[in-house]
């Protein structure tokens, strides 16, 4: 398994080598730049990924960090991400 980039009128292209176990991504958003956000079970963290700069953990601690709301702000980013397990929404502001 892995991450895929589609696009129309061309073949699906593995984006890069697989991130981490890729069994428990659950919530996944494109930035303008490329970056990928996602949230994933396995680690209980909110992570960002690019080609150049690879996986950094952006928040941990979530028992079960599920599908999460991405949305600009004049700081950057904000994300609201939900934790099933706990019963909470969490709020993540991402800079620019």
């Amino acid at each position: 398994s892995g991450i895929w980039s589609m696009r129309p009128g061309q073949e699906p292209k593995e984006i890069d080598s697989p991130i981490g176990l890729l069994e428990g991504l659950d919530g996944v958003y494109q930035t303008k730049d490329g970056t990928l956000l996602a949230t994933d079970w396995e680690s209980g963290s909110l992570f960002s990924w690019s080609k150049d700069g690879g996986m950094q953990k952006l928040a941990t601690g979530f028992n079960g960090p599920a599908d999460f709301a991405a949305a600009p702000n004049d700081k950057g980013l904000l994300v609201a991400v939900p934790d099933l397990v706990k019963g909470q929404i969490r709020l993540i502001q991402l800079g620019r």
